[in-house]
């Protein structure tokens, strides 16, 4: 076993052209310093390019058809159920859990999709979004040394509750943001000195949750970055190594759009009258001054209650918030309703009411319909592209997916929109998720300065090949290979076989075709 000590910064929603301002201003010299010595280039999130699954794709280095979850919200048609998935819902070893089977002694702070957290060889602790204010990490014990030692709150969940509208709200969201952030890489330090970990992975969910989504490049997001910054300076002389990522990118937006308000206009979504639509026409929105008012904005930080709220009650533009299933299968009926939409992209088909052929028509029809469809005000597409199922996904769950996938343009997103008829309205957000994000790796072994651009399935494989451990033959990234030198280029990879005799047979067509990256 190598001694070997990898940092990684994970910092949801990063991207070059994001800060390559500030880099090139000189306000982020510790990561201009790493990227003139290091690999680094855009990274390819998963589609659609959303926190959840996306980091687990990194960790797992598999697409999501091979994880089992593929937004934050799976919708089952068929049953008429919302599922909610959490960290046990991924069907996957991670990054961590490999090292620890080689020895090495591993640490995950705040990284989204781990709560509740697992059992490792270190510590982990929970992140936002989706990690609760109790049993965040494990071993147990850790999570009352950071409630006493740095009154640790693992999420402050403002993105979901306050708007940026209002100076008082505003000044909240990057306070509160801002102080999230710092104590996430004070933790990493003092678990760095105190556990010895050989990986230590630290995540910041808040720089694009309520930052970079509400204020884009204004200046709480160059805050937020100018902390980033200093921390890497403060660790990067502790590690052999450190690889900084994202989960996706963020790009500046214009509009909101509603995907299911389309649908509904064009023939394919028919709702059916419930209470949701008395609550609209009463005006229940009015419960966040409520809210505020009884002081409960801090108890319903929890980001789970939160989202149970907000599927329930419709704000003042009668959304649901963005996981809407409860409300879509209270509110759709389904004896003609031929498709449905989540926000960000997931389009299922009730196929109960249609054949195989007429169920490929509309497919066909919808792709056809969306792409070429733009915003009359704008003359911009809202939607760049739609995908079925099997051009993206893969796997033994690839068929529990959404039947398409429609991918937002930058300076769209797409809310949903369950229960309303409006198309289009302006956003409280300026920036949206896109596609690309970013990376760059620094290290004994790897080129200096050179741009190579990666898929987010490559981060997991290329650290197990620094620590020289055998790369899973399912992992669907490839060995940043055209990054390495010396030793680490110079490694044979190996792939690790433990599959059945049926798969085995099956893996032999995959090696033949198994590319390992070399842009070098």
């Amino acid at each position: 076993m190598e001694k070997i000590n990898f940092l990684v910064i994970g910092i949801d929603g990063a991207c070059w052209p994001l800060i390559s301002e500030l880099i090139d201003s000189g306000k982020l010299p510790n990561i201009k310093n790493l990227r003139e010595n290091g690999v680094w280039g855009d990274m390819k999130s998963c589609i659609p390019p959303i926190t959840c699954p996306a980091w687990k794709c990194y960790s797992t280095g598999k697409n999501p058809g091979k994880l089992g979850v593929f937004w934050w919200e799976y919708l089952d048609i068929k049953n008429k159920k919302s599922i909610i998935p959490n960290s046990r819902s991924f069907d996957s070893k991670e990054v961590w859990d490999y090292l620890n089977d080689k020895g090495y002694k591993t640490g995950i702070i705040g990284m989204p999709t781990t709560f509740p957290p697992k059992k490792v060889n270190g510590f982990m602790i929970s992140g936002a979004p989706g990690a609760e204010n109790k049993d965040y990490t494990y071993p147990s014990e850790l999570e009352k040394e950071l409630e006493e030692k740095f009154e640790y709150n693992p999420n402050p969940n403002i993105f979901s509750v306050l708007s940026p509208t209002e100076t008082e709200n505003r000044e909240k969201i990057i306070s509160e943001s801002l102080k999230h952030i710092e104590s996430n890489f004070k933790i990493s330090e003092y678990l760095y000195d105190t556990k010895k970990p050989d990986f230590l992975q630290v995540c910041t969910f808040t720089i694009n949750g309520p930052i970079q989504h509400f204020f884009y490049n204004d200046d709480p997001t160059i805050k937020a970055w100018e902390i980033v910054d200093k921390y890497i300076g403060r660790l990067k002389d502790r590690f052999d190594y450190i690889l900084i990522h994202s989960d996706h990118g963020t790009s500046p937006m214009i509009k909101q759009f509603f995907i299911n308000a389309w649908l509904k206009k064009e023939g394919y979504l028919f709702n059916k009258k419930n209470i949701g639509d008395i609550f609209t026409k009463l005006g229940i929105h009015k419960i966040n001054k409520i809210i505020d008012k009884l002081n409960l904005s801090d108890f319903l930080w929890n980001f789970n209650i939160t989202r149970s709220i907000t599927r329930f009650v419709p704000d003042k533009h009668g959304l649901f918030g963005e996981t809407e299933g409860t409300a879509i299968f209270q509110m759709v009926d389904w004896d003609k309703t031929k498709i449905v939409g989540s926000a960000q992209g997931p389009l299922y088909v009730n196929d109960s009411i249609m054949t195989e052929d007429e169920i490929n028509n509309l497919k066909e029809e919808i792709i056809t319909k969306l792409e070429s469809f733009k915003d009359p005000e704008t003359g911009k597409n809202p939607i760049k592209k739609v995908y079925r199922s099997e051009e993206i996904y893969s796997g033994k769950y690839a068929k529990k997916g959404p039947d398409l996938v429609a991918l937002d343009s930058d300076e769209y997103h797409n809310k949903g929109g369950i229960g309303i008829d409006t198309l289009f309205s302006k956003s409280l957000w300026k920036g949206n998720n896109a596609l690309y994000g970013m990376y760059l790796i620094s290290g004994d072994g790897i080129k200096k300065g050179k741009k190579i651009d990666i898929d987010i399935y490559d981060l997991a494989p290329t650290i197990l090949h620094i620590f020289n451990i055998p790369i899973p033959i399912d992992m669907d990234g490839k060995v940043i290979k055209g990054g390495f030198e010396g030793k680490l280029f110079s490694r044979r990879i190996i792939f690790q076989d433990d599959q059945t005799q049926t798969e085995k047979r099956l893996i032999k067509d995959i090696i033949k075709k198994r590319r390992i990256r070399d842009d070098g």
